[in-house]
């Protein structure tokens, strides 16, 4: 219930923040005509232009746009906000309520209906805290995260009667009964096609320039994470841009004093001195180095950074790796906006890489040989990349299942490497999902690139008070909801052309970054110190898997079994654990399946 005269909504203070978090702040409930009530976290971009559209005065402020637009337009309003945000809003004319969250699950809202009210948060642990909303657990809810395969089942939550409200949704609640519906797809409406090649590459770089200096503060410091990859460089020399504009990135280095497990020809790992002579092109850039540290054992104790009652983490300490080193720079920066570039693969540096199918489903095969030249044949072959990335594709994938069955195989390799109980997999089909991405556009390229962006928000979102936490606010200029529109839009060659992968980011980074960045096709291979931290904490990971073994709810979903074989067949060096698929089994079967069970026991009660 909504009392716009007084009420506030206040900000917890989560248990085991980091340290020297800025007090809870209490948010007022903006009232609007005829008694209605916003709430809204976040930003919102472009204010002048959403007055506009709801014939408000801007000069009455973002509430008034907001409540006006929402008043009029009713979640239909949604389609024109752009930022990262999430909002309550209640209609003083019928008594119902509507919540929504941005497009990518930046800012994220989780629901639950008990006792015919209806209770909202930004995580599930806080609705836990109601006494009306049980705290019955969802296990097979966590399968569909280990195959990665969350955006089959957004809503579903580790606890069964807690829901997400999915990203660039809006649910709506009247009479005591809610509804939910989209307000953003990322399907495409309508094929943006320019008369001149480069006309792509200018429009790209102008959205991306617009959506960075947007999300820039406009007082202070802001640090900007910088990786030497293609979507963090964008950022950051979009970024430089601005004039008069000074600010830091962050480079994180693996851990000095451990041995990289990753493969060279695919993987760099010095990405601190493959930024400095992009450094050097930009003044106003000032570069920090930091190292990465494992961290303490007190982490994983309650309140730390990998323990939680809403998600479990990905991995066995990748978030240690990310978070930490950013946050204490910003702290001592004195900084709380970070410019990141996380959804960057989603949009303007998607690789393109089923262009090749395409252009053989429509017959025209010069455009499918200049595919199969330059960088990507010498590196996977032709035979390879032809079937790989032409043939495949098109192929039904009931037929592919089948070939694979009577060769005895799983529907899909990548079952192997995923703990879940194969009966579960099977009930819950997540075997066969897990290889194609549906047909919807008439481009297998397209529907590729659409299965990521869906993949990608819904990740975000069960990270996104993670990523708020301890003050900072992540602001990603690649998941600007206008970039996004224009990335799906443009023709599928923008991306790959004559053999080279990210054709669109390329062109857009040169002369923004040295050569040797905006050519590089090796990626960074993300923690390449974690066999080294792994290996530390082995006698723990032991002590934690006998622990997960003696909880039926954890057994009942994950295959432990084959998890404690995994590790009584521990690697020998970090080089033997690198090579597939010993990578895979230690870093996926093992440490994300031992997330996940340590996360179940603590459901189940088991903390002893």
């Amino acid at each position: 219930m909504f009392d716009t005269a007084d009420a506030r909504l206040v900000e917890l203070d989560p248990v085991g923040a980091p340290p020297a978090r800025p007090s809870p702040r209490p948010r007022t409930i903006a009232p609007g005509a005829a008694g209605s009530g916003l709430v809204l976290d976040g930003y919102i971009l472009d204010a002048a232009g959403l007055a506009a559209i709801a014939g408000e005065d801007p000069r009455r402020g973002l509430a008034a746009t907001l409540d006006s637009g929402l008043t009029k337009s009713g979640a239909d309003f949604l389609s024109h906000v752009n930022g990262d945000f999430a909002l309550i809003w209640h209609d003083g004319r019928d008594g119902s309520c509507l919540l929504a969250g941005d497009i990518m699950g930046q800012r994220t809202l989780y629901y639950a209906v008990a006792g015919g009210r209806l209770y909202a948060a930004s995580q599930p642990s806080l609705l836990l805290g109601f006494r009306d909303v049980p705290d019955t657990p969802d296990a097979e809810a966590l399968a569909y995260r280990l195959y990665d395969l969350q955006h089959l089942a957004p809503e579903r939550t580790p606890y069964r009667h807690i829901r997400l409200l999915p990203p660039g949704h809006a649910l709506i609640w009247r009479d005591g009964a809610a509804s939910i519906r989209p307000f953003w797809s990322p399907i495409p409406r309508r094929t943006i096609r320019f008369r001149h090649d480069s006309d792509y590459v200018d429009a790209a770089r102008e959205l991306l320039d617009r959506a960075v200096a947007a999300r820039v503060p406009a007082r202070g410091p802001f640090l900007c994470q910088l990786s030497a990859g293609l979507d963090s460089s964008a950022v950051a020399t979009s970024a430089a841009q601005l004039a008069d504009r000074p600010f830091h990135t962050i480079t994180v280095r693996p851990d000095p004093t451990a041995i990289a497990a990753h493969d060279p020809t695919r993987h760099f790992v010095d990405a601190w001195q493959r930024v400095q002579p992009l450094l050097a092109c930009y003044p106003q850039m000032t570069g920090h180095g930091v190292d990465a540290r494992l961290p303490g054992l007190e982490e994983e104790e309650m309140g730390g950074l990998f323990w939680s009652r809403d998600w479990p983490t990905g991995s066995l300490h990748h978030h240690g790796w990310l978070y930490p080193p950013v946050w204490d720079l910003a702290r001592q920066l004195d900084t709380h906006v970070i410019l990141s570039g996380s959804v960057g693969n989603a949009s303007f540096s998607h690789d393109g890489r089923w262009v090749l199918a395409d252009a053989i489903r429509r017959g025209r095969m010069l455009q499918a040989l200049a595919c199969l030249n330059g960088p990507e044949r010498r590196r996977d072959g032709l035979l390879r990349a032809l079937w790989n990335n032409g043939v495949r594709p098109l192929l039904p994938f009931a037929d592919r299942l089948g070939h694979r069955a009577r060769a005895g195989l799983p529907a899909n390799s990548w079952v192997d490497f995923v703990s879940v109980r194969r009966d579960v997999a099977d009930r819950l089909g997540l075997a066969a999902e897990s290889g194609m991405p549906p047909a919807r556009t008439g481009s297998r390229d397209l529907d590729r690139q659409i299965a990521a962006i869906e993949a990608t928000r819904i990740r975000h979102a069960t990270h996104s008070a993670l990523k708020q936490r301890g003050g900072f606010e992540i602001r990603d200029p690649t998941a600007d909801r206008a970039l996004l529109d224009f990335c799906l839009a443009i023709p599928r060659d923008q991306y790959h052309r004559k053999g080279i992968d990210r054709y669109l980011a390329r062109r857009m980074l040169a002369g923004r970054v040295p050569p040797a960045i905006a050519n590089e096709r090796r990626i960074a291979p993300g923690q390449p110190d974690w066999f080294a931290w792994a290996d530390q904490r082995r006698d723990w990971i032991g002590v934690e898997l006998a622990r997960i073994e003696q909880s039926a709810l954890a057994c009942a979903v994950l295959d432990v079994a084959r998890m404690r074989q995994i590790y009584d067949d521990w690697p020998a060096s970090a080089e033997e654990a690198g090579r597939p698929p010993r990578v895979h089994q230690l870093r996926h079967a093992l440490g994300h399946g031992l997330r996940v069970g340590q996360m179940l026991a603590r459901i189940e009660g088991r903390n002893e």
